[in-house]
């Protein structure tokens, strides 16, 4: 009760702040808006976690409710100002999910992880595809296009749909204490599947090009900019990993503000050194700062001794991460989009799950899991953010006449599944039997 009382203090001061002008201190509203975040967002969930319910799914609620479209406390600019941290919290969960990935564990299930990433890429693409094409009324800006210039479109839905959120499981995982076959099986298909999802995503985007100019060829320099992305990301993840993994041996000191301090500077130079290439030798290279981390935090956990301090040095500044991270994310959410295409968006979301569910049953019962995980599988693959929005910003980018209409039906699928995936997941992590309250 007495959590509750704060929270709806904190509240009533969200509601007044965002009321009143940030004045000439833009500073200090700064430190205010974070201040307010974290208490309110530890607040709302702490109370969820008492209702059984994945605190993550609290501070979303905390990020939604002080965003531009309730509270206003929140405002766009600030939830744009506010992108460093955003973009901290997300590479620093990356290193969490590097290093949660064990090769010692997962050697035994790496058949169940590869089929279960086949299928689900395989029977969600093709649903979500086929749907679209079949229900193209309910997309306005498809009325002009051709059949197959539908399909096309569709591809893009698909692909996607296909697209899971790591720093959602992650945080359930780490919330949970959850450990065991089903869970890393889980984290394993998570990972790895956004990966394979950029790539699926160069192809079908090229695709979608030629169909809707005939007069185009296949980008393949799309697609050999992003295999070299890929292969700087996995290059400069290792030397990382092996450069904290002798930190840690040899030092240990402040390793968690080491790790934080990785995390930022991981993604400056990302940044810094995409628009290097670009300026001076016109190339659209940006090394991935999501997929250094993760590469980084697996080289620890897999090629150091230091695995377990890497660990314990993660979780020991891992709250406020994920509650800043998950606030604004929750900011981030666009209402009014999801309003304005709740139709569309909602039957996305039904037939993506149902998708899932077949895709993750029919991959673990070819990989040989126990039927009781199969029956629980899809609820463990609804989360979705980051990725698919980044890629959703790239139709935007290559279609400027229908980009934005897709990434608004995109955009409120994300919403929806972003609210309701941790909650499927944190039931199926407890059904396996594999969280502390299990």
């Amino acid at each position: 009760m007495r959590l509750i009382l704060v929270f709806i203090a904190l509240s009533l001061l969200m509601a007044w702040a965002g009321a009143t002008p940030p004045g000439d201190a833009p500073g200090a509203y700064t430190t205010l808006v974070v201040g307010l975040l974290l208490l309110s967002g530890y607040a709302a969930g702490h109370v969820l976690s008492r209702l059984r319910l994945p605190r993550i799914t609290g501070y979303l609620c905390v990020g939604m409710l002080a965003g531009p479209y309730l509270l206003g406390f929140l405002t766009d600019e600030a939830v744009s100002q506010l992108g460093f941290l955003n973009e901290l919290a997300v590479t620093f969960i990356a290193l969490a999910a590097g290093g949660e990935l064990r090769v010692a564990d997962l050697k035994d299930r790496m058949r169940v992880i590869l089929l279960t990433i086949l299928s689900l890429t395989a029977i969600v693409f093709t649903i979500i595809t086929l749907f679209v094409w079949s229900m193209r009324s309910l997309l306005p800006f498809t009325s002009d296009f051709s059949s197959l210039q539908v399909l096309a479109v569709g591809m893009l839905f698909g692909v996607l749909a296909v697209a899971r959120s790591p720093s959602s499981a992650i945080a359930i995982i780490n919330e949970t204490r959850a450990l065991g076959p089903f869970t890393e099986t889980a984290l394993g298909v998570t990972v790895v599947m956004d990966v394979f999802v950029i790539v699926l995503f160069a192809a079908a985007i090229s695709f979608c090009e030629v169909m809707m100019s005939p007069a185009a060829a296949l980008d393949l320099g799309f697609v050999v900019a992003l295999s070299i992305e890929v292969l700087l990301g996995i290059g400069a993840g290792v030397v990382i990993g092996l450069a904290l993994g002798f930190y840690i041996d040899r030092v240990r000191a402040n390793l968690p503000l080491l790790l934080l301090g990785t995390a930022l500077l991981v993604t400056s130079i990302s940044h810094g050194f995409a628009g290097y290439l670009k300026e001076v030798h016109n190339l659209a290279i940006r090394p991935e700062p999501l997929l250094i981390c993760v590469t980084a935090g697996f080289t620890v956990q897999n090629v150091s001794r230091q695995g377990s301090r890497f660990i314990e040095a993660i979780e020991s500044v891992g709250l406020p991460v994920y509650v800043l991270f998950f606030t604004l994310a929750g900011a981030g959410l666009n209402l009014e989009a999801l309003m304005q295409t709740w139709t569309i968006a909602v039957l996305l979301v039904g037939v993506r799950a149902g998708a899932i569910y077949l895709g993750a049953y029919i991959g673990g019962r070819l990989g040989g899991a126990p039927p009781r995980f199969n029956r629980i599988a899809g609820m463990a693959y609804l989360t979705q953010a980051g990725v698919s929005l980044g890629l959703a910003l790239e139709v935007t980018r290559r279609f400027p006449g229908w980009g934005d209409a897709f990434v608004t039906v995109i955009v409120a699928v994300i919403a929806v599944n972003q609210m309701i995936g941790p909650i499927a997941m944190k039931q199926a992590l407890t059904r396996a039997g594999e969280t502390r309250e299990a």
